[in-house]
């Protein structure tokens, strides 16, 4: 099975290529910074970190590409790289930071690391992203919670006013709200992304974190084509079931904007939702409840943006860059950039003390998923897997929730067979 996804976006890489050549003309005063963040809560928090840059002298040259997940950005940025002028600094998922670093492309951050205290002061899973060869060549902001589920308070309070535990304890819930009749049992985009983060969810919550780590992380296939997964499959396609038919084209932040409002009950998010529920000066607890996905207790599906530094031909640019590097990892910044991302920071010394109770509970999940061994990269956020690989499963969990005629059974066969074609 080859989809687009297996294509290359030629429109959009064309597009990217006329992009203005920022970096280049970037002088002792301005850094091109390329990035994704522009939904309320991202964008108040990125202004943390361009305030921090501008104190320091250096002019912020935004370049926002938003759309499909990051996956456009993603495009841009390496038509950017393909043309021969990347931008001094872009964000970049975990496994695309060690691509740009194969091929030889990012700057040296050891300096300013080794100052800093990297070793000591960044989470442990997420180094082997940003060092290599025992370089620092990338800077992560944040830790997010991919594993995570929205409800609407009081559509939960009429309807039992309890969390769902368990998958089947979930899709009973959605029933019940369906059969009330008032608002959409479950708030839901098109993107393949926001589809996979519920499979995924469902991944650990029915069958384990040792057959996520077995299934997706080791891509093994007779997991990947087993009972557990077909089940897996199952649940998958009867939670999205009651999504509403308008899902396709809408983006993840408008199905969170459909909680707020009370319009739908329970959107499953990173929590960089969070963010956006903060800045819309929504709260936990009174507003919205926020809480791990059903059966997945206090496992950790972690996603870091990351920003990387290419190679620039001037010392000034250079020099611009290490500033922005020790930035991102100030405390003060990771704080106050973390509780308006509605992340947690990838610092690892920043107490929870100012963050909300959404964000506790965050510190609280990652600190016993280190102990439990239940700390586990994102399949969606290019952490668990190449991007060949992502690509292979991500396409059949797309065509699962979109093709009436699609079985589970055929999914999971679907599965072995992509990947055996890589």
């Amino acid at each position: 099975m080859r989809s687009r996804r297996y294509r290359k976006c030629s429109a959009i890489i064309a597009a990217a290529v006329a992009v203005p050549a920022l970096a280049i003309a970037a002088t002792t005063k301005e850094l091109e910074v390329m990035h994704l963040w522009t939904s309320g809560g991202e964008a108040a928090a990125l202004q943390v970190l361009k305030d921090a840059v501008e104190k320091e002298g250096i002019t912020w040259v935004d370049s926002a590409i938003a759309g499909d997940g990051g996956r456009t950005q993603q495009q841009a940025l390496q038509a950017r790289f393909a043309a021969g002028n990347p931008p001094a600094s872009a964000l970049a998922p975990g496994q695309l930071v060690l691509e740009y670093y194969a091929q030889d492309s990012l700057g040296d951050l050891t300096a300013v690391g080794t100052a800093e205290n990297w070793d000591e002061l960044i989470a442990p899973a997420l180094q082997p992203f940003a060092k290599a060869d025992g370089k620092w060549v990338a800077v992560p902001f944040n830790m997010h919670r991919e594993n995570n589920a929205y409800y609407n308070k009081a559509i939960l309070d009429e309807n039992g006013g309890k969390v769902p535990e368990t998958w089947d304890e979930f899709l009973a819930y959605l029933d019940k709200v369906k059969q009330g009749g008032k608002v959409i049992p479950l708030a839901l985009g098109g993107d393949d992304w926001q589809e996979t983060e519920i499979f995924s969810n469902i991944l650990i919550g029915q069958a384990g974190v040792d057959f996520y780590k077995k299934a997706i992380m080791g891509l093994d296939k007779e997991a990947l084509g087993s009972d557990h997964m077909i089940k897996a499959l199952e649940t998958f396609r009867k939670v999205l079931s009651y999504a509403d038919a308008n899902r396709p084209g809408r983006d993840w932040a408008l199905a969170t904007g459909m909680v707020m409002r009370g319009e739908a009950a329970v959107q499953f998010q990173g929590d960089w939702a969070v963010g956006d529920f903060t800045k819309a000066d929504k709260k936990p607890g009174v507003d919205y409840v926020c809480a791990s996905a059903p059966g997945n207790r206090s496992s950790f599906v972690f996603v870091t943006d990351f920003m990387a530094m290419f190679e620039q031909p001037t010392e000034e640019t250079r020099a611009n860059q290490e500033v922005l590097a020790r930035l991102i990892m100030d405390r003060d910044v990771q704080e106050q950039f973390n509780i308006k991302k509605g992340s947690i920071p990838a610092r690892l010394d920043v107490k929870p003390d100012h963050f909300n109770d959404c964000a506790k509970q965050a510190f609280a999940d990652r600190d016993a998923a280190i102990k439990e061994g239940s700390l586990l990269p994102s399949l969606v956020e290019s952490v668990a897997v190449p991007n060949d690989a992502k690509a292979a499963i991500i396409d059949v969990i797309h065509a699962l929730a979109n093709d009436a005629s699609m079985s589970p059974q055929d999914a999971a066969a679907q599965f072995v067979e992509n990947l055996e074609a890589l």
